[in-house]
């Protein structure tokens, strides 16, 4: 898939213009789930924008809480959690399972929030 396909895939399935992002930081400062991220959600956004593919192999877009307080405060309105979502099922849709469900150690389920886990495994399920 070449930059511009992901993009216009990411436009078809969230919705949103990932184009439209500024960087400001504001997604990333009010982020509850920056602690388990690799990426904060501005540079998944940025990551995006360059059309660099291996943000589909980023844990980040799987441990977005989906808490939406990203969308409540980013001043362009780009609704995060969507394109976020938009990711995980481009990634679901080629076959790769980030996060199985045996694949998670004991001692991470203490840590990884709640909601990550289950917007991760909604779709695994389905």
């Amino acid at each position: 898939m070449t930059s511009e396909e992901m993009t216009r895939k990411v436009k078809e399935l969230s919705g949103q213009n990932p184009y439209l992002c500024m960087q400001c930081g504001l997604c990333s400062a009010s982020c509850t789930g920056i602690g388990v991220m690799d990426l904060l959600p501005r540079q998944v956004m940025r990551f995006l924008q360059l059309g660099k593919e291996e943000i589909l192999k980023n844990r980040s877009i799987w441990m977005c809480t989906t808490c939406l307080i990203c969308t409540a405060r980013c001043p362009r309105g780009i609704d995060i959690a969507r394109v976020m979502e938009a990711l995980r099922t481009i990634n679901l849709r080629k076959g790769n399972d980030i996060l199985a469900p045996e694949d998670v150690p004991a001692e991470l389920l203490a840590e990884i929030p709640q909601m990550a886990l289950t917007s991760g495994f909604r779709k695994l399920s389905a």
